[in-house]
């Protein structure tokens, strides 16, 4: 009966730390986390880790008349890879600054679990203001169990609006981070907190979300891209998006070249060399008297024809065509069964390392 009820006692005092968070949330500058990402486990060891989740965020692409009929989008945040392992969690979600999300009746982030979270305890998530150092706005969300409860699906969702001068070819990003500081850090470990438990943690930390320390690799699908070009820039430390796609590129007759007649060669009529008569006039000897014989001489008329030759000039002329021319950083963290809730936003953001 003592022990229950110093827990609950416990419970009501951290409950009251955690609402007074908001407060509380910057140490003095300069303040180093005695906690990591990757926990203090090597590489090798985080990647031989039993349990390998991954934390993804939305990822869509929609047309301007979309973003223009439907300007408020709803973002998913989703757990694979470690059903029924998990039960404390606690992280931080950046969004553009250029989204408004959508507030609870008391000026809260409108974030509700989702299925792989209904089993879990879940603290009412809390803005983060600041996000700003990242040129970004955000919130932090966390939960927590008496079992590994934790399944995988979405887990956290909520909704944001699309600014009034959305334009083709806009991205917004969305990235989730693991934050800490000298006495609390985010978490996704079991009930246990056993070695396994750490070592998942671990892996969700530096594989299992994209961060510029150890897994900066995100990178939009080809299809994408293809729809959004600006998508090809994205920070590869970034976890998913809104874009909105290009516009249709005009299409351009193909200019072709004209198609040129040949030209052909007028038909001549032959050049005929004038006939030219040739002078046939007989010559006739003069007959002389001889006392001997009167010989009659006849002289042969020649007769000279001239050869006429036809000379036939046939003119050539050749056509022309004329052718015509185209995470680690720091923040929020919660502890394992009810205290993860409790200890909430209670502790220094530090500025994530791009």
């Amino acid at each position: 009966m003592k022990n229950s009820l110093k827990k609950a006692f416990s419970l009501v005092a951290l409950g009251a730390v955690a609402v007074s968070a908001a407060s509380m949330n910057a140490f003095a500058e300069g303040e180093e986390s005695r906690f990591s990402a990757d926990g203090g486990f090597s590489a090798e060891q985080i990647a031989a880790s039993t349990v390998t989740p991954t934390i993804t965020a939305t990822q869509e692409v929609i047309t301007i008349d979309e973003a223009k009929a439907s300007p408020k989008r709803n973002i998913k945040i989703s757990v694979s890879g470690a059903n029924a392992q998990y039960a404390a969690t606690g992280f931080h979600i950046y969004y553009d600054k250029r989204l408004e999300i959508e507030l609870d009746p008391f000026g809260g982030p409108a974030a509700e679990r989702g299925d792989g979270a209904k089993y879990l305890t879940t603290k009412t998530p809390d803005l983060d203001p600041t996000a700003s150092d990242f040129d970004m706005k955000g919130i932090f969300v966390c939960s927590s169990a008496d079992g590994n409860k934790g399944l995988d699906g979405v887990v956290w969702t909520f909704n944001v609006t699309l600014p009034e001068d959305v334009a083709e070819g806009d991205v917004f990003p969305i990235d989730i981070l693991y934050r800490s500081n000298k006495t609390n850090e985010d978490l996704f470990v079991n009930v246990e907190k056993n070695e396994a438990g750490r070592l998942m943690q671990a892996y969700t930390f530096t594989k299992g979300i994209y961060n510029p320390t150890y897994n900066a690799n995100f990178a939009a699908s080809a299809e994408d891209v293809e729809k959004c070009a600006a998508l090809a820039d994205i920070n590869a430390a970034h976890d998913g998006y809104i874009a909105i796609a290009d516009g249709e590129k005009p299409t351009e007759a193909p200019t072709e070249a004209p198609t040129v007649a040949p030209t052909e060669a007028p038909t001549e009529a032959p050049t005929v060399a004038p006939t030219e008569a040739s002078t046939a006039a007989p010559t006739v000897a003069s007959t002389e008297n001889s006392t001997a014989a009167s010989t009659d001489k006849v002289t042969t008329v020649k007769k000279t024809s001239a050869k006429t030759t036809a000379k036939k000039t046939s003119a050539k002329t050749t056509g022309k065509k004329d052718d015509s021319p185209k995470t680690g950083v720091a923040g929020v963290g919660v502890a394992v069964a009810g205290l993860a809730v409790a200890l909430g936003t209670a502790f220094v953001l530090r500025k994530k390392e791009d």
